[in-house]
């Protein structure tokens, strides 16, 4: 996820009386808070709008292509990772820190500080609906999914498999495990704590933005963040002088990053084609195939976040996907702009990061967690 530029023109909205207040029940939390744009609303499935729905769907397989196609291709970025000696990491393990543990150490602290302890800091101070504008994933109540998804993309990092139990024999988790077992254990029991920790706080989370179990899940994150960095890091830097990182680095590129890169391309333009499918004849069945199929690409995207740099960072392809918050006053502009009608004439208009990616597909599809009805 990439923070908007946009962020503080978002909150900027609440004193222009765009959105409503919210209620809090008796135990003070935020109470199903209402802060979408009554203007966009107004708008809500109209032909413009599912054209607009195409057009974004259409961006985001096209930005899915290239990130899969930056590392999968000839002399692609994987290349890069396999073969340390280059000019972006000097040796393998400058590449294994780089890459599996620094990109596990950020997204930790990304979760834990930013995408839940955000949005808890608002709460806390008695702003919710501040605190429900920076919960990622808001309009489709997806947050908690998304949160252990970036977990799951350390757990697939460490382990050397996708979605499995078992590490393999080429991951980081059996050079761990061969220098010093009961690190390895702790590391994944940290990997597994977090994990169970964002999947117990209660959901939706915009609507339960502090507690017991929310401070859990942060701290569950931090305890992940900390032993990468005090324990894990030190051993590869003292045990890994004369080893072959090279076999690790393969697995980790071709069956981790390639393969969830390549998951997250398909499943895109199995949303574009629902898209096309459901703007040609709008039906609530037809929509919320949609939905369906943006949940599910939802899903490599999410788990691909322990790996957000190179060609993610480099093409300027993380925040072109994933910004956040959107812009909805830019968005309301493109829906009322009378020149911007057809889903060419809308892509040419959706260059910029906060009207376009994931959450402006969310937005045109979703409301209150729900999958929106054709008017």
């Amino acid at each position: 996820m990439r923070i908007s530029k946009n962020y503080l023109g978002a909150i900027t909205l609440l004193g222009a009386g765009l959105f409503s207040a919210c209620e809090k029940d008796e135990n003070g939390e935020a109470e199903n808070p209402d802060v979408n744009n009554p203007h966009i609303e107004a708008l809500a499935t109209n032909a413009k709008w599912n054209n607009y729905l195409v057009a974004a769907t259409e961006e985001l397989y096209n930005d899915c292509v290239r990130l899969w196609a930056a590392w999968a291709g000839p002399d692609g970025y994987a290349d890069l990772v396999k073969n340390p000696n280059n000019d972006y990491y000097s040796s393998g393990i400058d590449a294994i820190e780089a890459t599996i543990i620094q990109g596990s150490i950020d997204i930790a602290g990304e979760v834990g500080e930013q995408k839940i302890g955000g949005p808890y800091g608002y709460a806390l101070a008695g702003k919710y609906a501040e605190g429900v504008l920076e919960v990622e994933s808001w309009y489709s109540w997806n947050s908690i999914t998304d949160y252990s998804d970036n977990i799951v993309s350390v757990r697939n990092s460490y382990l050397g498999v996708r979605g499995g139990a078992t590490a393999s024999a080429n991951s980081l988790s059996a050079f761990v495990r061969d220098k010093n077992p009961d690190l390895d254990a702790q590391i994944i029991a940290a990997i597994n704590a977090a994990y169970s920790g964002i999947q117990t706080m209660e959901a939706p989370f915009r609507n339960n933005l502090t507690g017991a179990k929310v401070v859990a899940a942060m701290k569950a994150c931090a305890d992940l963040e900390d032993i990468y960095k005090k324990e894990l890091l030190p051993l590869v830097r003292d045990a890994g002088a004369a080893f072959d990182f090279t076999p690790i680095l393969a697995t980790y590129a071709d069956d981790i990053v390639v393969k969830t890169y390549e998951d997250m391309k398909n499943k895109a333009k199995a949303l574009q084609d629902a898209a096309q499918v459901y703007a040609a004849n709008p039906t609530n069945a037809r929509l919320s195939a949609v939905c369906d199929a943006w949940k599910a690409v939802r899903v490599p995207w999410e788990q691909s976040e322990a790996f957000l740099y190179g060609p993610a960072d480099l093409l300027g392809l993380d925040p072109s996907l994933d910004s956040w918050p959107l812009d909805q006053d830019d968005i309301l502009s493109i829906l009322n702009n009378d020149r911007l009608n057809t889903v060419q004439e809308i892509q040419g208009a959706i260059t910029g990061e906060g009207v376009r990616g994931f959450h402006t597909i969310e937005l045109l599809l979703f409301k209150d967690g729900q999958d929106r009805q054709v008017k």
